[in-house]
């Protein structure tokens, strides 16, 4: 099981809200831009979902006050946790 295209743009779209700024160390900025790269391709691997996790669950706060779909974005985390823990 991978992310539809719908749900890689969402996870994309708000991730890169966050993680594109100057302000965010450059290898954090690395890692999104693999994981943006391989969840393109469908070619995500488990720690690509691990990391996923962890940055949504870090940027859940932001949610409310920044994205306009929060259903969307809770079931985008909810299908990474599922991932993640394969």
């Amino acid at each position: 099981m991978s992310y539809t295209s719908e749900e890689t743009a969402i996870i994309c779209g708000f991730l890169n809200l966050y993680f594109e700024r100057d302000s965010v160390d450059a290898a954090v900025r690395e890692k999104f831009r693999r994981f943006r790269r391989r969840a393109k391709q469908d070619a995500l691997e488990q720690e690509d979902y691990r990391w996923a996790e962890k940055a949504l669950i870090f940027l859940r706060p932001y949610w409310w006050d920044s994205f306009e779909d929060q259903r969307a974005l809770e079931s985008v985390l909810l299908k990474t946790s599922t991932l993640s823990a394969k």
